[in-house]
């Protein structure tokens, strides 16, 4: 009797691993491709705006930037949170077509909706928009050519993370990361290289916009079998919205917890240049979201599926794990961004090197933001979008009022410093949120070790800076510190359930 006992117990643990390599597996499996699509993005997008800041200049180009932020800011919630239900119920309703095309039905529907809504409404409120910030006319130009494209990405963005909330992320990585940037590029070029300045580059944008429309169509119309529909029962659409118009407040909130500060650097400094600056910071320090956002792909279904069938340990293993990976990989680049903060942003020109300090602050949020793993969709996928609705607005609000009183206090520098601490806290709240209701924790005694190999690291990199500069530390300085990064980590000892992980992949390609 106490022989079967162990075996049932071997058998079940085996059964948990298996679950848990499986999850693992999958998620990687997303992260994986994201990260060779977010590669050629980053490239792509690095170019863009290489293009733009040197064919346009400081002003032009700060024009431009603030025009996007208006229109980043407003496409948030135009599809009134259907992309995250997307997310959720279509994992949730597996093997259940006429529901997930319900779903699917209303998202499309409202997004449709939205867009318009959104659209008609910048166009027409164009001209009070530039008044009370940059009160520069060619915003308003730009902001009525904008408006035009934003029903076209509204649909797009929701076709496809279909395939995401499918774990088919090879489609979305395909027409996220390297159509849509490649069509911009190409779309951005010619008529910069054609002479054409500020709003000749807007219009080709929005035309790139529609491009990508239809591309997106095409290919979830050739792939997927899902046909959107809007018959169903009252319940079900009660469920949908239910879950979908919380989260349209948690990202009107996100709105306030993340942008607003270059919103309000255009309104209380109105210097274009200035805004250009600013944005150049932030893109470089956006690069440190590679990681959250590559396991991000897949996570989310996955995180349902575990939650819904009461996997617990297994969810808990899976957090755990990828949060560790996360921060490892964003460490690493965190330390490059700070060492080398006016190296890197000369890429962009000369006069963007002020910007550096900008850069370190941005670049310590993003590290807590990535430290965290993906709490926040955490929260989301086990029930919990209340939660992240009052941590969107309480931390919103309170990051417009960080950055009104530090604006006035230090200028520019004042916005990213606020913005970097809101971001710092939020993320802390979310991992005791996680941990309160659900007792999933992200941390354990392995994060020491990237954590050590990082300050050996760093001290490297800076160490460099006394024989080389400018583009040549650059270029040796992230290649040693890279091999360092990776020596020091393989010399405090690969953990145990990486190790099972690396030798299923390699046992995976050996065999296709």
């Amino acid at each position: 009797m106490e022989f079967d006992d162990q075996k049932t117990a071997t058998e079940s643990d085996q059964s948990e691993r298996r679950e848990r390599s499986s999850s693992l597996a999958s998620v990687s499996r997303g992260a994986g491709l994201f990260l060779v699509g977010k590669g050629a993005d980053n490239v792509l997008r690095l170019g863009i705006n290489i293009i733009l800041t040197r064919g346009l200049g400081e002003a032009l180009f700060g024009v431009y930037s603030y025009g996007y932020v208006i229109l980043s800011i407003v496409r948030t919630v135009t599809n009134l949170g259907t992309d995250t239900s997307i997310l959720k119920f279509l994992p949730q309703y597996s093997g259940q077509k006429p529901k997930q095309n319900q779903m699917l039905g209303l998202a499309l529907f409202t997004s449709l909706a939205g867009g318009i809504l959104i659209s008609g409404f910048i166009f027409l409120g164009a001209p009070i928009i530039t008044e009370l910030t940059l009160k520069n006319p060619l915003l308003t130009n730009v902001l009525r050519i904008l408006a035009l494209v934003i029903p076209f990405t509204t649909l797009s963005n929701i076709l496809q993370t279909v395939f995401k909330a499918l774990e088919l992320p090879e489609y979305q990585v395909l027409l996220m990361n390297i159509v849509t940037p490649s069509v911009q590029l190409l779309f951005i070029a010619i008529p910069i290289l054609l002479g054409y300045k500020l709003l000749g580059v807007v219009a080709a944008s929005v035309a790139a916009g529609v491009v990508v429309f239809i591309a997106t169509v095409s290919l979830f119309a050739s792939r997927m079998t899902l046909r959107p529909t809007l018959r169903g029962s009252r319940s079900d659409i009660v469920e949908f919205y239910n879950y979908s118009l919380p989260l349209t407040l948690t990202q009107a909130g996100a709105i306030l917890a993340n942008r607003i500060d270059l919103l309000m650097v255009g309104i209380f400094i109105s210097q274009g240049s200035t805004v250009g600056i600013y944005k150049a910071a932030l893109v470089v320090a956006g690069m440190l979201v590679l990681p959250l956002s590559a396991f991000n792909q897949i996570f989310p279904p996955v995180a349902s599926r575990l939650y819904t069938n009461g996997k617990m340990a297994e969810l808990q293993s899976l957090y755990q794990q990828i949060t560790r990976w996360i921060f490892t990989v964003a460490l690493f680049l965190a330390l490059g961004a700070i060492v080398y903060s006016k190296e890197i942003l000369f890429i962009f020109g000369e006069g963007y090197t002020d910007g550096s300090s900008i850069l370190i602050l941005f670049t310590l949020g993003q590290l807590a933001n990535a430290a965290v793993g993906p709490s926040g969709f955490l929260l989301m996928m086990t029930d919990h979008q209340y939660i992240s609705l009052v941590n969107r607005w309480g931390l919103g609000i309170l990051n417009v009022i960080c950055n009104y009183v530090f604006i006035q206090e230090f200028g520019v520098i004042g916005a990213a410093l606020a913005t970097a601490s809101v971001l710092a806290l939020i993320n802390l709240v979310r991992v005791v949120e996680v941990w309160y209701t659900e007792h999933l924790f992200p941390y354990s005694r392995r994060f020491v070790k990237p954590i050590v190999a990082g300050l050996g690291t760093g001290l490297i990199m800076y160490g460099l800076r006394s024989v080389l500069s400018g583009y040549p530390l650059l270029v040796v300085g992230g290649g040693v510190g890279f091999c360092a990064f990776g020596a020091l980590l393989l010399a405090a000892g690969i953990e145990e359930e990486d190790h099972e992980f690396f030798s299923m992949c390699v046992s995976y390609v050996k065999n296709l």
